[in-house]
Formats: structure tokens, sequence, C-alpha cells
């Protein structure tokens, strides 16, 4: 009988190492999805200005650092050969605590974006963005607007991702 009793608690025992190694890898595998979080919780939020919305191309690439004063009139002068009417935007000074940025982010099912928050990790720009209809736009415009930034501080990237 006592043998009997011990091999019970060898068998629960055993059944038990399977278990703990269950919720220990339940256990690990939840740490490291913390920690991932907690690192792209790192990125340096940047205080910008969203300073216009362009409906007509600026740029081929996704987006364009304006570091010079000289690229800044040269966007510019695309800016006053494709705007209507006699009155023409002020081109803004380029100084060294300001980093200007033109982006062109994707539409999904509206004619342009609003730009709710910037940060910066690892030389990547995320842009967080959501959808909504601008009454100067055309509504069935599907072309992604040009959007003119003014980033706080002497920011430098490589890429940008928007994430809706």
């Amino acid at each position: 009988m006592i043998h009997f009793k011990t091999l019970i608690l060898l068998q629960l025992s055993s059944k038990m190492k399977i278990y703990l190694c269950f919720f220990l890898f339940l256990f690990l595998n939840c740490q490291s999805q913390v920690g991932k979080r907690q690192s792209l919780s790192y990125s340096k939020v940047i205080h910008f200005e969203d300073k216009y919305h362009y409906p007509f191309t600026l740029t081929q690439k996704d987006f364009l650092i304006i570091t010079s004063q000289e690229k800044m009139d040269e966007v510019f002068g695309l800016i006053h050969q494709n705007s209507k009417g006699n009155r023409y935007s002020p081109v803004p000074a380029v100084v060294k605590d300001e980093t200007y940025v033109l982006v062109k982010p994707k539409l999904k099912n509206s004619n342009d974006v609003l730009i709710e928050e910037i940060s910066l990790n690892k030389n990547i720009l995320y842009l967080k963005i959501k959808e909504f209809y601008n009454p100067d736009f055309e509504k069935s415009a599907r072309k992604p607007p040009n959007i003119l930034l003014k980033l706080t501080g002497n920011i430098r990237f490589k890429k940008v991702i928007t994430q809706y």
C-alpha cells in the first residue's frame, strides 16, 4: 500500500512538472511581450506644428526633409506655381532649432489625414494619423496630400512610418 501511494505521488509530480513547465513558458512569454512594449514606449515624442495640407504633388518620395532655406524656397516655388488666386502663402524661414518635413501619408477611405502625434525611435519617424474629409479638397480625391510639418528641434531620421 505504501508503494501505491508513492507511485501516485510520483505520477502527480510528473503531471505537476508538465503544468509547471507550461505555466513557466506562459509567464516567460508574457514577460518578453512586456519588454517589447516598454522598449517602444522609449520613443521620443516630437512636438510639431501642422503648417498646411496641399492637394497637389510636391515630391515623388514619401517624405522630404527641408534643411536649408534654398530647399524651402524651391518647395514654395512649386507651391506658388500650383496655387490658384492672387495671394501666396509666406515662405517660412529655416532656423537651427526647427526641422521642416514634407510628408505624403497613404490614404485609405478619406481625402485627407489629421496628424495626432509624432514620435522618433531609432532613426524612424512615426506619424500617428487619423483620417477625415477635408472640405477644401475634392471629396473623391484619392491623391495623398502633401503635408508640411514644422518639428521642434533638429530632428534627423531615415524613414517615416504612418500608423492609423
